[in-house]
């Protein structure tokens, strides 16, 4: 019974400490979007959201642990023919829905300034849409079933760089590369630029 009291102790002292230890964050912002599908592809970068919320924690004093649970409203454009004499052109906008958990290590080169921030990143597609620019409304159109053309888990890696001051404000610039396909039988991968600021409590 002594044994198993102490076991217990500790495991609450260490929890306490992990817990004391942790830092709690929001972030928003904007994401420069694209998909890379190929030389004969002419997709074209699209803006979107991304929103969520943050948890760090110190390894030591040049590198902490980070992670993340964010939405991120993603997608990409291209410019089809809505004519049959291909005289009239629009764009065609697709988005995605995406959750993404990113596990970054930061690396703090001088003080807990600027920083160096790289790892995973997992995402899961919630939702997909697409528009045609000048549409009819009600002209119906042949769309893909998104639920089963697409995968709905994504894998990346992200790098990025970024600074965070004394009042908890922080500013937030990474590269997002797509490992996974986006499509069941396809060559796209996601790509995306994001820009976040954000507040450590």
């Amino acid at each position: 019974m002594g044994k198993k009291f102490v076991v217990l102790v500790i495991c609450m002292f260490f929890c306490a400490t992990v817990s004391a230890q942790i830092g709690f964050g929001v972030k928003s912002g904007a994401v420069f979007a694209n998909q890379k599908m190929g030389k004969h592809w002419d997709a074209k970068s699209k803006w979107g959201m991304i929103t969520g919320v943050i948890a760090t924690y110190p390894l030591n004093e040049k590198l902490d642990l980070q992670g993340e649970l964010y939405y991120a409203n993603r997608g990409f454009t291209q410019s089809i023919y809505t004519s049959f004499d291909q005289t009239k052109s629009s764009n065609w906008a697709f988005t995605y829905h995406y959750m993404n958990i990113p596990l970054l290590v930061k690396f703090f080169p001088m003080g807990k300034c600027i920083y160096l921030a790289a790892g995973p990143q997992f995402g899961y597609l919630m939702d997909h849409s697409n528009d045609i620019e000048d549409w009819p409304k009600d002209e119906p159109r042949e769309e893909l079933d998104w639920k089963d053309e697409y995968r709905r888990l994504d894998f990346s890696l992200v790098g990025g760089i970024g600074a965070i001051f004394n009042n908890g404000i922080f500013v937030d610039v990474r590269y997002d590369y797509g490992l996974t396909k986006v499509l069941k039988n396809g060559e796209a991968n996601n790509r995306g630029l994001e820009l976040s600021i954000g507040y450590m409590f």
